[in-house]
């Protein structure tokens, strides 16, 4: 028997569309688009939850599509750091205070997205041998502590990916499996540190083949955009959701 109410699920099921359609354009943010609409609707651990369980669906979901195009070789520097980044970056959620950390974590992104747009009508930035995969690794590394503060954490390698003149077909081969281990990670620390509530396990069942179908729809977007816009894309929902991370820091 389902217990959410009639606006519970109303909320729920509009964030999981946009939230879907977004991811299937993007590969990324359909937790900071879904966050907008069940944030008053749900409590704040139902929410988390819900959001980093959608990505996993999401990202599971999807990964078949651009599993030919994955290379691990690749994509472990940055899975490898931030294995070593979102403990950290739980831990320093546990032990700091939390609305003043996400702020500056805001902040940081908004700058980083900034200095993105500046760069895309230069060169890409090139790094080779192991001066690269170090780079790499550190972006993970960056990656993994935001995702562990603020759940923003694919936005980091995401915007970097574009920096590096990567096309969008590569950006999603690189994206995906880092916001699966990442977030995959963050749904395990939850269940196995916090309760986690029926409406939140409800919330994600209904959720789920919303954010499936309008995902799939979302690809067709993916396939008829640019590399060019595909980039400005994420610069600018990277810089949209720090700003809207930073709101609720200011605000609530």
């Amino acid at each position: 028997m389902i217990t959410l109410t009639v606006g519970q699920l109303s909320l729920l099921c509009a964030g999981a569309m946009l939230g879907g359609a977004i991811f299937g354009v993007v590969g990324f943010a359909a937790g900071v688009i879904m966050s907008i609409f069940i944030h008053h609707a749900f409590s704040a651990p139902d929410v988390v939850f819900i959001v980093v369980g959608g990505a996993v669906v999401l990202n599971l979901g999807l990964l078949p599509r651009f599993w030919r195009e994955i290379r691990w070789g690749e994509a472990l520097p940055y899975l490898a750091g931030a294995f070593l980044g979102l403990p950290v970056g739980l831990w320093l959620l546990q032990h700091l205070d939390a609305r003043t950390i996400r702020a500056a974590v805001a902040v940081l992104i908004v700058a980083y997205g900034l200095f993105a747009l500046r760069q895309q009508s230069r060169e890409p930035l090139r790094f080779t041998g192991a001066h690269g995969k170090a780079m790499d690794g550190s972006i993970g590394f960056t990656g993994g502590v935001i995702g562990g503060v603020s759940g923003l954490g694919p936005l980091v390698p995401g915007v970097w990916f574009g920096l590096r003149g990567l096309s969008k077909v590569e950006q999603r081969a690189l994206t995906q499996p880092f916001g699966l281990c990442v977030q995959g990670f963050m749904v395990v620390w939850l269940v196995a540190s916090s309760t986690v509530s029926r409406h939140a396990v409800e919330g994600l069942a209904i959720a789920t083949p919303v954010m499936i179908a309008a995902s799939w729809l979302g690809l067709r977007g993916f396939d008829r955009i640019s590399t060019a816009l595909f980039q400005k894309i994420v610069v600018f929902i990277a810089i949209g959701g720090a700003l809207l991370l930073l709101a609720r820091q200011l605000w609530s």
